[in-house]
């Protein structure tokens, strides 16, 4: 395998937001519903292999290539499909290979959600991306038009966005049970790898079997430290979201879907201490959302990671919220109804469960009236069928982008502490801080000339 140089890599990182000006790649047009899809995983350890799992019984995907800058990380998968080729440079792969796939799945740390993404969809490939959709703002919203642009069939891997629980939700509002919303609250244990004020580790010597410099990818260098990967890496701010990126894109899309709540006009965020290195270790935020459904056209979302948690919440028990146990939880607060949810917005039930015995028995739910996903929990069948028809699946970038971006703002205002941003979604700035533009774009703490695109 070609060994590439990291100068290389980054000079024609910096280049992908001008592929569009080649000529476009021809999408293959010839798959039908009753084809298979030619799949390429990039990334096959961890979150990778549980989407290979996946895919192994979705019986309309062809898997073509393996792609992982980890040897060991990818044994297991390399060790039962040896006749599948396996490279380390997603590049070379699409190269070598550029007839034989259709599509894509991006699993890697999430600072290379974006150039590989953009890679492939410049090269006509289908994309399937794990969540969080991006690392910043701007990237999404690149990913969002690049995808628009080339025509490519999209999906972010949300597994919860595949359950009926915000469909549940939307059914329950519809039908008048809730009322108009008043607060929606959410709060996870998460992190549970380091965060907060921590510093670099010392350089180790890097395993024969990682390529170190392929792992970086755009990001800036650091040395390499067991204390960083395989997993630990969602805590540095260079190459994670945080506990918001990683949990967020699943609590906050229940409500985000169910309540079509759009970009958040004021965010306010009260963090942990942090630095330049790592995310806050805790974090608590109020974004406020213009929405129709909405008591005042005005819903409140909080969000609390870090084992922080609301003190108290409207028809909520307080010795519930106290209860160390009640670690991951959402509560949908109405004037009528207040409901309980778990992070997939699976299991909802009006809280206490005494209101919910009552509506089952005199019949006062309403039958399902949106449509339900063919692949419940399955995302990455979701999209292979989605591909072979053709068609857009919901959890598709034109919807990835906006929600990501939503998740993300929360982490951009953790810069100013207890103070309220306001944010204009139409110009992708803040109307009353100027300085906190610039996170739109790149949390790295230095040259943006390193991030891919046009800047």
């Amino acid at each position: 395998m070609q060994k590439t140089n990291r100068r290389n890599f980054i000079k024609t990182g910096t280049a992908l937001g001008g592929m569009m000006l080649l000529p476009k790649w021809s999408i293959c047009k010839d798959k039908g519903p009753n084809s298979r899809l030619n799949v390429a995983l990039i990334g096959v350890g961890g979150i990778g292999g549980a989407s290979l799992s996946h895919l192994l019984k979705t019986p309309e995907a062809n898997i073509v290539a393996f792609c992982d800058v980890d040897d060991a990380r990818a044994a297991s998968a390399y060790k039962a499909h040896p006749n599948i080729p396996r490279f380390r440079d997603f590049r070379v792969m699409l190269d070598k290979m550029d007839k034989d796939i259709d599509a894509v799945v991006v699993s890697t740390p999430d600072h290379m959600h974006y150039p590989i993404s953009v890679w492939a969809m410049s090269k006509g490939k289908h994309v399937f991306c794990q969540k969080p959709l991006s690392r910043t703002i701007w990237e999404a919203e690149e990913m969002k038009r690049v995808a628009k642009e080339t025509g490519v069939i999209t999906q972010m891997g949300n597994q919860g966005h595949t359950l009926e629980g915000w469909r549940v939700l939307r059914e329950w509002y519809d039908a008048g049970l809730i009322g108009q919303i008043e607060d929606i609250y959410c709060w996870t244990n998460r992190p549970k790898w380091p965060q907060g004020e921590l510093s670099m580790p010392p350089a180790e010597p890097v395993p024969p079997t990682l390529d170190y410099d392929l792992w970086l990818g755009v990001a800036p260098y650091q040395p390499y430290n067991k204390k960083i990967l395989p997993f630990k890496w969602r805590g540095i701010r260079n190459y994670g979201t945080g506990a918001a990126g990683d949990m967020g894109c699943h609590f906050l899309d229940v409500p985000y879907s169910a309540f079509d709540l759009g970009f958040p006009m004021k965010i306010a965020s009260r963090p942990s201490p942090f630095n330049d290195y790592s995310w806050p270790s805790a974090v608590t935020e109020t974004l406020t959302f213009m929405n129709k459904r909405g008591v005042d056209n005005r819903i409140r979302l909080h969000w609390y990671d870090g084992s922080r948690r609301p003190y108290e919440i409207k028809r909520v028990d307080k010795a519930f919220l106290q209860d160390i146990r009640n670690d991951n939880c959402t509560f949908i607060v109405g004037t009528k109804a207040t409901i309980r949810t778990d992070e997939y917005g699976n299991k909802a039930f009006f809280y206490p469960r005494e209101i919910m015995v009552d509506l089952k028995r005199s019949n006062a739910l309403p039958p399902p009236t949106i449509k339900r996903s063919e692949a419940l929990g399955s995302p990455q069948r979701e999209w292979v069928l989605a591909c072979l028809k053709g068609e857009q699946p919901p959890a598709n970038f034109e919807y990835a982008a906006p929600f990501t971006q939503m998740v993300l703002l929360g982490m951009v205002s953790i810069f100013f502490p207890d103070t309220e941003l306001s944010y204009i979604p139409s110009k992708m700035e803040f109307a009353n801080f100027p300085d906190a533009n610039k996170y739109l774009r790149s949390l790295y703490a230095y040259n943006e000339s390193f991030l891919p695109g046009r800047i």
